[in-house]
Protein backbone atom coordinates (compact mmCIF):
# COMPACT_ATOMS: atom_id res chain seq x y z
CA UNK A 1 0.00 0.00 0.00
CA UNK A 2 0.96 3.42 -0.86
CA UNK A 3 0.52 6.86 0.81
CA UNK A 4 -2.29 8.57 -1.41
CA UNK A 5 -1.17 11.63 -3.29
CA UNK A 6 -3.62 13.37 -4.72
CA UNK A 7 -3.05 16.31 -7.82
CA UNK A 8 -2.96 19.69 -5.97
CA UNK A 9 -4.05 22.22 -8.95
CA UNK A 10 -4.41 25.33 -7.16
CA UNK A 11 -7.55 24.46 -6.85
CA UNK A 12 -9.85 25.60 -3.62
CA UNK A 13 -11.07 22.07 -1.90
CA UNK A 14 -14.32 22.07 0.60
CA UNK A 15 -13.62 18.74 2.92
CA UNK A 16 -16.70 18.09 4.53
CA UNK A 17 -15.98 15.09 7.61
CA UNK A 18 -17.69 12.99 9.51
CA UNK A 19 -16.37 13.74 13.43
CA UNK A 20 -12.92 11.85 14.08
CA UNK A 21 -12.38 10.29 11.06
CA UNK A 22 -9.36 11.42 9.94
CA UNK A 23 -9.76 15.50 8.11
CA UNK A 24 -6.58 16.75 9.94
CA UNK A 25 -4.46 13.92 9.84
CA UNK A 26 -5.68 14.55 5.21
CA UNK A 27 -4.72 17.67 5.82
CA UNK A 28 -1.65 17.19 7.33
CA UNK A 29 -0.86 14.46 4.86
CA UNK A 30 -1.45 16.89 1.53
CA UNK A 31 0.97 19.47 3.39
CA UNK A 32 3.77 16.56 3.57
CA UNK A 33 2.73 16.35 -0.16
CA UNK A 34 4.01 19.96 -0.23
CA UNK A 35 6.75 20.21 1.63
CA UNK A 36 8.38 17.20 0.22
CA UNK A 37 7.46 19.05 -3.52
CA UNK A 38 9.03 22.11 -2.40
CA UNK A 39 6.25 24.20 -1.25
CA UNK A 40 5.46 26.24 1.48
CA UNK A 41 2.35 25.49 3.61
CA UNK A 42 0.44 28.08 6.13
CA UNK A 43 -2.37 26.13 8.75
CA UNK A 44 -4.35 28.24 10.11
CA UNK A 45 -6.91 26.55 12.67
CA UNK A 46 -8.48 27.14 16.81
CA UNK A 47 -5.70 24.65 17.58
CA UNK A 48 -2.86 23.02 16.17
CA UNK A 49 -2.78 19.41 14.82
CA UNK A 50 -2.49 17.02 17.56
CA UNK A 51 1.44 16.21 17.87
CA UNK A 52 1.95 13.06 17.56
CA UNK A 53 -0.18 12.72 14.91
CA UNK A 54 1.97 15.74 12.90
CA UNK A 55 4.98 13.89 14.08
CA UNK A 56 3.72 10.31 12.41
CA UNK A 57 3.21 12.36 9.14
CA UNK A 58 6.23 14.49 9.03
CA UNK A 59 8.16 11.79 10.79
CA UNK A 60 10.60 11.36 7.48
CA UNK A 61 10.89 14.64 6.72
CA UNK A 62 13.96 16.81 7.42
CA UNK A 63 14.15 20.04 10.07
CA UNK A 64 15.01 22.22 7.28
CA UNK A 65 12.14 21.02 5.43
CA UNK A 66 9.54 20.73 7.85
CA UNK A 67 10.00 24.70 8.43
CA UNK A 68 8.05 25.19 5.41
CA UNK A 69 5.11 24.39 7.58
CA UNK A 70 3.74 27.86 9.03
CA UNK A 71 0.83 27.33 11.78
CA UNK A 72 -1.47 30.50 12.56
CA UNK A 73 -3.82 30.94 15.60
CA UNK A 74 -7.75 31.28 13.59
CA UNK A 75 -9.47 32.89 16.92
CA UNK A 76 -11.55 36.08 17.69
CA UNK A 77 -12.58 38.27 14.70
CA UNK A 78 -12.88 35.86 11.20
CA UNK A 79 -12.24 38.39 8.95
CA UNK A 80 -9.22 40.12 10.19
CA UNK A 81 -7.83 36.57 10.88
CA UNK A 82 -8.35 35.22 7.30
CA UNK A 83 -6.91 38.55 6.28
CA UNK A 84 -4.12 38.19 8.04
CA UNK A 85 -3.82 34.64 6.22
CA UNK A 86 -4.15 35.91 2.89
CA UNK A 87 -1.52 39.00 3.56
CA UNK A 88 0.77 36.39 5.10
CA UNK A 89 0.64 34.10 1.82
CA UNK A 90 1.28 36.88 -0.23
CA UNK A 91 4.27 37.85 1.46
CA UNK A 92 5.82 34.40 2.12
CA UNK A 93 7.80 32.77 -0.99
CA UNK A 94 6.59 29.57 -2.76
CA UNK A 95 3.13 29.09 -0.90
CA UNK A 96 1.40 26.22 -2.44
CA UNK A 97 -0.77 25.05 0.37
CA UNK A 98 -3.31 27.33 2.38
CA UNK A 99 -5.02 25.17 5.16
CA UNK A 100 -8.62 26.21 6.95
CA UNK A 101 -9.11 23.22 9.68
CA UNK A 102 -12.26 24.15 12.10
CA UNK A 103 -12.81 27.44 10.76
CA UNK A 104 -16.33 27.22 11.28
CA UNK A 105 -19.01 26.26 14.10
CA UNK A 106 -19.20 22.59 14.14
CA UNK A 107 -23.21 22.16 13.46
CA UNK A 108 -25.20 24.37 11.85
CA UNK A 109 -25.41 26.97 9.18
CA UNK A 110 -22.64 28.57 8.18
CA UNK A 111 -22.33 31.97 9.50
CA UNK A 112 -22.15 34.56 6.55
CA UNK A 113 -19.26 36.40 7.63
CA UNK A 114 -17.28 32.93 7.98
CA UNK A 115 -18.58 32.46 3.89
CA UNK A 116 -17.71 35.89 3.06
CA UNK A 117 -14.33 36.08 4.61
CA UNK A 118 -13.76 32.52 3.46
CA UNK A 119 -14.77 33.62 -0.32
CA UNK A 120 -12.26 36.98 -0.20
CA UNK A 121 -9.40 33.96 0.74
CA UNK A 122 -10.39 31.71 -1.78
CA UNK A 123 -11.18 34.76 -4.73
CA UNK A 124 -7.79 35.27 -5.77
CA UNK A 125 -5.14 32.73 -4.99
CA UNK A 126 -2.54 31.20 -7.01
CA UNK A 127 -2.42 28.08 -4.28
CA UNK A 128 -4.20 24.87 -3.21
CA UNK A 129 -6.79 26.19 -0.65
CA UNK A 130 -8.15 23.20 1.67
CA UNK A 131 -11.23 23.58 3.79
CA UNK A 132 -11.62 21.46 6.60
CA UNK A 133 -15.01 21.46 8.62
CA UNK A 134 -17.91 18.96 9.81
CA UNK A 135 -19.96 17.70 7.68
CA UNK A 136 -23.63 18.00 8.05
CA UNK A 137 -26.39 14.97 8.60
CA UNK A 138 -27.72 13.78 4.78
CA UNK A 139 -31.12 13.86 4.42
CA UNK A 140 -30.98 11.75 0.97
CA UNK A 141 -28.71 8.75 0.02
CA UNK A 142 -25.10 10.99 -0.02
CA UNK A 143 -23.80 9.80 3.06
CA UNK A 144 -22.71 13.25 4.15
CA UNK A 145 -23.66 17.07 3.31
CA UNK A 146 -20.84 19.57 3.22
CA UNK A 147 -22.81 22.87 5.09
CA UNK A 148 -22.14 25.76 3.02
CA UNK A 149 -21.73 24.32 -0.32
CA UNK A 150 -24.11 26.33 -2.12
CA UNK A 151 -22.70 29.74 -0.86
CA UNK A 152 -18.94 29.01 -1.07
CA UNK A 153 -17.16 29.12 -3.93
CA UNK A 154 -15.08 26.18 -4.08
CA UNK A 155 -13.84 24.55 -6.97
CA UNK A 156 -14.11 21.09 -5.66
CA UNK A 157 -16.33 19.55 -2.42
CA UNK A 158 -14.95 16.27 -0.79
CA UNK A 159 -16.47 13.90 1.87
CA UNK A 160 -14.61 12.02 4.13
CA UNK A 161 -16.64 9.33 5.59
CA UNK A 162 -16.01 6.13 8.02
CA UNK A 163 -18.52 3.62 7.22
CA UNK A 164 -16.83 1.46 9.95
CA UNK A 165 -15.34 1.82 13.06
CA UNK A 166 -12.43 0.18 11.95
CA UNK A 167 -9.19 2.19 9.72
CA UNK A 168 -11.42 2.06 6.21
CA UNK A 169 -12.40 5.56 5.15
CA UNK A 170 -14.15 6.60 2.30
CA UNK A 171 -12.93 9.92 0.03
CA UNK A 172 -15.87 11.24 -1.84
CA UNK A 173 -14.23 13.82 -4.88
CA UNK A 174 -17.57 15.32 -6.48
CA UNK A 175 -18.90 12.00 -8.26
CA UNK A 176 -15.78 9.57 -7.56
CA UNK A 177 -15.78 7.28 -4.45
CA UNK A 178 -11.88 6.45 -3.52
CA UNK A 179 -11.49 3.66 -0.53
CA UNK A 180 -8.70 4.69 2.19
CA UNK A 181 -7.42 3.28 4.82
CA UNK A 182 -6.26 5.31 7.31
CA UNK A 183 -2.32 3.96 9.40
CA UNK A 184 0.34 5.87 11.83
CA UNK A 185 1.97 7.00 7.91
CA UNK A 186 -1.68 8.42 6.49
CA UNK A 187 -4.05 7.30 4.27
CA UNK A 188 -3.00 4.93 2.07
CA UNK A 189 -4.82 2.94 -1.02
Amino acid sequence: MEIWQPDLDESSIHLAVEGSCGGTTLGLQLARQVIDDGGRVLWAAPELPDGVRFSQIFSDVSLTASSRFHAMNLVGNVDQAIDSLLKTAKVLPNVSLVVLDDYCPDSGAMPSDVIDSVNKLISDTTWTTLLISKGGTSMDSTPLIARGKSKLNTDKVWLLTRPDSDSKRILWMDEDKLQLRLNEEGFVC
